[in-house]
C-alpha cells in the first residue's frame, strides 16, 4: 500500500494525494463539522486557526472510557483506507483529571454508543489503542509502550487498525487490532474528552494530515495522481 509523503515521520510512502490543512477554507480546516457526541457532554467547540494550521478542540463532560462514549468531536466521512497523523497535546492545566484524553477518532456514526476505534493520549500520559466493536458495553484498549505521547498516528487498512504513538522525535510505538467492521465509509476526526462535568478541557492539534492510499489497478504515468506542494 502507498501513501501521500508529507513529512520525514513517514519516509517508507509513496507520494501521492494528502488532504491539507492550508488549502482549506472550512471553519474546521480540513473537517466538514464538529459536534458533542453523547448525552453529558455540555457545549464542547471546535475552531481552526488557519494562521497557524492548529484545531483547537474543548469539552465539558464525560470522556470516551469504560462504557461513556462522551466529548467533543471534529470530523469528515472517509471511504476507504487511510493514515491519519497529528501532534497533539492539552492547553494549559484546565480540566486537569488524569483520565482526561484526546487523539483521532473513527466512529460508525454521531450518535452516542457507536462502535468506534480511537487512538488517545490521557491526561496522566497513558497512551492507547481504544476500541468497542459493537457500540455497547465497555470499550477494550491495548496500551502502547510509550507515554505523553505528542504524536498519534492511526491507520487504517480493510478491518485492521494500527495505532502508531511516540514523543515528538522519538521512535513509534506500535499496536494494533483486527477485525473491526465500521463499515466502507465512517466519520474520522479529532476528539477531546474531559471527564470531568464540571471542568472544560482543551486539547490542541497541529500538523494534521489525512492521506489516503493509492487507488486499487492504478496504472503508473496512466492514471493522474496530482501533486502538492506546501512551504513549512
Amino acid at each position: 500500500m502507498k501513501y501521500a509523503l508529507r513529512k520525514l515521520v513517514f519516509p517508507f510512502l509513496s507520494a501521492l494525494s494528502v488532504i491539507s490543512a492550508a488549502a482549506q477554507q472550512h471553519p474546521t480546516g480540513i473537517f466538514s463539522g464538529s459536534q458533542d457526541i453523547g448525552t453529558g457532554t455540555k457545549h464542547g467547540a471546535a475552531r481552526y486557526a488557519p494562521a497557524t494550521q492548529q484545531y483547537v478542540v474543548t469539552e465539558t463532560g464525560r470522556s470516551s472510557r469504560d462504557d461513556h462514549d462522551e466529548g467533543h468531536f471534529v470530523y469528515k466521512k472517509i471511504k476507504g483506507d487511510f493514515l491519519l497523523y497529528a501532534r497533539t497535546g492539552f492547553e494549559g492545566k484546565n480540566g486537569a483529571d488524569p483520565h482526561r484524553q484526546l487523539g483521532w477518532m473513527v466512529r460508525q456514526s454521531l450518535v452516542g454508543n457507536s462502535a468506534q476505534v480511537r487512538a488517545v493520549t490521557h491526561g496522566d500520559g497513558l497512551t492507547a489503542l481504544q476500541y468497542n466493536r459493537t457500540g455497547s458495553g465497555a470499550a477494550e484498549e491495548i496500551r502502547a509502550n510509550v507515554s505523553h505521547a505528542d504524536v498519534l498516528q492511526l491507520e487504517r487498512k480493510g478491518t485492521t487498525y494500527t495505532l502508531r504513538a511516540a514523543v515528538f522525535g522519538q521512535p513509534f510505538a506500535t499496536q494494533q487490532v483486527a477485525n473491526i467492521d465500521l463499515g466502507s465509509e465512517v466519520y474520522v476526526g479529532l476528539f477531546v474528552g474531559s471527564r470531568r462535568a464540571d471542568t472544560p478541557s482543551t486539547g490542541v492539534f497541529r500538523d494534521v494530515r489525512i492521506s489516503v492510499p493509492v487507488p486499487e489497478g492504478l496504472e503508473p504515468f496512466r492514471g493522474y495522481l496530482g501533486s502538492q506542494v506546501e512551504l513549512l
